[in-house]
C-alpha cells in the first residue's frame, strides 16, 4: 500500500492559512519603520509618486510651517524620518537593497557591479550575493536524516489466543484471563528497517551524501552503505551518481534537465550487473496550470538487446507507462495516476486537505490488477514547532487492515505500520478509523487548545508588560503627529464637506473585541482623514507601524481591526476590516457606486 504520509505533490510549503490560536511571532516584536508607509506609498510606487508624496508631506511636517515650539520640535523629528525615507526610495540602488533586505540592506556594504543598472538588475545581483554568502555559511554544516520503520503484526490480538484443536489443525479463542495486557503480548515485530544518511556540501554546486541501511527480520538481517554525489552543472541540469559499497552492489545514475521554466525531463538508470542493459525510468513533466503539473513516466523494466539480457520468460520486472498530474495550493493537494503495463496496471487517486497551519487530512485509493482495491485515510498534525505526528488506516478488499503511526522531528522519523488483520474486516476498519479520530479530537479540544489559549494569554500579558514603555513612546509620537496633522486635516475635511465628498466621522484601530479599560484601541480619525485625497482613501500596507502619520500598534501580537465610520454624498457608512492594506477597497466601492 502507498505511504499515506508521503507528499507526492509538487514541492511547496503547505498551510498558509493562519491558525486562529497561533501567535504571530513577527507581530509580537517591536515593529520596524516602513519607509513606504512613511510616504504613504505602495512598493510599486513610481519616482513621480515618491516625489509628489514627499512634497505633500513636507508642506505639513516641515519645521518652518509651525510656530508653536512644541509642535516645531515634534515636526523636526518627523521631518527627519520623512527625509530619510525619501533619500532611500528616490535612490534606485538604496531602494533595491531596502526592498530585498530592509534596514539591514542599507547598513551592509555590497560590492555590486556597474552602477548604471535597472532596479530589477540590482535586486537580482543582491539576491545572488546573498545566496553565495549563505552557501559559504552552510558549507561546514552537515544535514543528517534518520528513518526507522518497525513492522508489527497484531492480527493475533484480535483473533485471540492460538490453541491446538482436538480435531486437528489450529483454532483461535479469546483468552479467559489476562485481559487486554495479555492480548497485547501476542503482537509480534515482523521486520525492523533503519536508514541513516548525511549530506554535506562538497563544493559550490556539489553535495555528497553517505547513507547506510539495515533490515532485520526473525533474527536475521543485512545491510549496506550507499554513497551519492550530486552536482549541478547549471540551473537547468542536475546529475546524481550513486553506488552501494557492499554486496549486492547497485549503481544508480540520475539526471534532471529543465527544458524551460515549465518543462522538465528526468532519467534514472539502475545498474545491478553487466549481464543485461540497465533498467531505465524516464519521466517527462510540464506545468499545465499555475498550480498543477502533468507528467508521463515510462519504465523499461528488464530488457534485452539481442542476446544481451534475459529472455522474456525469465524477467522479473516488466515495462509500464504511467500518466498523471499533481497539483497543490494553500487549501491542499491532489494527485491522480493511471498506469498500464505488461504484468501490472493500476489507477490511483488521493487528495489532501489543509485544515490549518498545523493539520492535514488525506484520503486515497487505488485499483490494481495485482492488489485489487485498496484505500487509505489519514492525517498529520504539528504538535510542536519541529514535531509532527501522523495516523492512518489502510485496507484492501482482497488484503488486510493496517494502522500506521508516524512521528517526524526535524530530519528524524519513526514509522510503525501495524497489521490488524490479514483479511478485510469492515468493523475493524470502522473502529480503527473512529477511535483514533475521537482520541485525537478529545486530546486537541480538551487539552491542546485550552493549553494553547492559556499560553497565548500569558504571553500577551507578558508582552504588554515588556513592551509597555515602547508602546507608550509610540503612542506619544503618534499623538504628536496627530497634533501636527490637525490643522491641515480640518481644512481638508471642510473641503470634502463642501463638495459632498469623503468625510471620516470616526476611526478606531486595535483589538476591538477587548474590554475598553485595557486600552488596546487607539483613535485614528485624523490620520485616516489626512490620507483622503480627492474623495478617495488610499492606505498601503504598513500603516499600523507608522507613528509618523499618527498610527501605532496598541496591542502587539494580538488580532487587530480597523473600524471606519464615514460620510459620502451625505450618506453614512461603516466598514470594519482586519487588514489596513484592504481598507481602500471597501471604501472605494461606495465612492464608485
Amino acid at each position: 500500500m502507498d505511504d499515506p504520509y508521503e507528499d507526492r505533490s509538487m514541492p511547496a510549503d503547505y498551510g498558509n492559512n493562519a491558525d486562529l490560536e497561533d501567535l504571530d511571532l513577527e507581530d509580537m516584536k517591536p515593529p520596524q519603520l516602513d519607509y513606504y508607509a512613511v510616504l504613504n506609498l505602495s512598493k510599486s510606487a513610481t519616482e513621480d509618486d515618491i516625489k509628489d508624496s514627499y512634497k505633500r508631506l513636507s508642506r505639513i511636517f516641515h519645521p518652518d510651517k509651525h510656530s508653536d515650539p512644541t509642535l516645531k520640535k515634534a515636526a523636526e523629528t518627523k521631518f527627519h524620518v520623512i527625509n530619510k525615507a525619501f533619500e532611500v526610495l528616490s535612490n534606485p540602488q538604496l531602494r533595491a537593497a531596502y526592498d530585498e533586505y530592509g534596514e539591514e540592506g542599507l547598513n551592509t556594504k555590497w560590492e555590486v557591479g556597474h552602477r548604471i543598472k535597472t532596479p530589477q538588475e540590482l535586486r537580482e545581483e543582491y539576491a545572488r550575493l546573498a545566496r553565495e554568502k549563505k552557501e559559504m555559511e552552510l558549507e561546514s554544516l552537515v544535514r543528517s536524516k534518520n528513518d526507522i520503520t518497525i513492522n508489527v503484526n497484531a492480527t493475533r490480538v484480535f483473533k485471540g489466543e492460538e490453541i491446538l484443536s482436538p480435531f486437528g489443525g489450529t483454532t483461535f479463542a479469546k483468552q479467559s484471563s489476562g485481559g487486554y495486557l495479555s492480548a497485547l503480548k501476542r503482537m509480534q515485530i515482523m521486520q525492523l528497517y533503519m536508514k541513516n544518511s548525511f549530506e554535506t556540501p562538497f563544493g559550490a554546486r556539489t553535495q555528497m551524501i553517505v547513507g547506510g541501511q539495515m533490515t532485520a527480520s526473525s533474527g536475521m538481517g543485512g545491510g549496506n552503505v550507499v554513497g551519492t554525489l550530486r552536482h549541478s552543472f547549471s540551473q537547468n541540469l542536475n546529475v546524481e551518481v550513486g553506488s552501494s559499497l557492499l554486496n549486492p552492489r547497485i549503481g544508480v545514475l540520475k539526471g534532471t534537465y529543465s527544458i524551460d521554466p515549465l518543462t522538465f525531463i528526468t532519467g534514472t538508470a539502475q545498474v545491478r550487473h553487466f549481464n543485461a542493459p540497465a533498467p531505465l525510468v524516464l519521466t517527462f513533466g510540464r506545468k499545465i496550470t499555475q498550480k498543477a503539473t502533468g507528467y508521463m513516466t515510462y519504465r523499461t523494466g528488464e530488457w534485452a538487446i539481442g542476446s544481451w539480457g534475459p529472455v522474456f520468460d525469465r524477467r522479473r520486472d516488466f515495462s509500464s507507462l504511467a500518466l498523471g498530474f499533481s497539483s497543490q495550493d494553500e487549501n491542499g493537494s491532489s494527485q491522480a495516476e493511471i498506469q498500464t503495463g505488461i504484468m501490472q496496471s493500476h489507477l490511483s487517486v488521493d487528495h489532501t486537505w489543509t485544515l490549518d497551519s498545523s493539520t492535514r487530512v488525506r484520503v486515497g485509493g487505488s485499483l490494481s490488477t495485482t492488489a485489487g482495491i485498496n484505500a487509505s485515510i489519514g492525517g498529520d498534525r504539528k504538535i510542536t514547532e519541529h514535531t509532527k505526528v501522523g495516523l492512518a488506516v489502510e485496507f484492501g478488499l482482497s488484503g488486510g487492515v493496517a494502522f500506521n503511526i508516524k512521528v517526524k522531528r526535524l530530519g528524524q522519523s519513526l514509522t510503525m505500520p501495524i497489521v490488524l488483520a490479514s483479511e478485510f474486516n469492515p468493523r475493524l476498519v470502522l473502529w480503527a478509523t473512529i477511535l483514533p479520530l475521537c482520541a485525537v479530537t478529545a486530546l486537541d479540544m480538551g487539552y491542546a487548545k485550552p493549553k494553547k489559549r492559556r499560553e497565548r494569554q500569558a504571553k500577551l500579558k507578558e508582552l504588554r508588560e515588556v513592551h509597555a514603555e515602547f508602546i507608550a513612546t509610540q503612542k506619544k509620537e503618534a499623538q504628536e503627529a496627530i497634533d501636527l496633522l490637525r490643522e491641515s486635516t480640518n481644512l481638508k475635511t471642510q473641503q470634502e464637506q463642501d463638495k459632498d465628498g469623503l468625510v471620516i466621522i470616526a476611526a478606531v484601530y486595535g483589538n476591538l473585541q477587548a474590554a475598553p479599560e485595557l486600552g488596546l484601541v487607539t483613535d485614528v480619525t485624523i490620520p485616516v482623514q489626512a490620507l483622503v485625497n480627492n474623495s478617495q482613501l488610499s492606505m498601503p500596507a504598513g500603516h499600523s507601524k507608522n507613528h509618523i502619520l499618527g498610527f501605532y500598534d496598541p496591542c502587539l501580537g494580538e488580532k487587530k481591526q480597523l473600524r471606519i465610520r464615514y460620510e459620502f454624498r451625505r450618506r453614512m457608512h461603516e466598514v470594519v476590516v482586519s487588514d489596513l492594506a484592504s481598507v481602500a477597497a471597501p471604501v472605494r466601492s461606495h465612492l464608485l457606486a
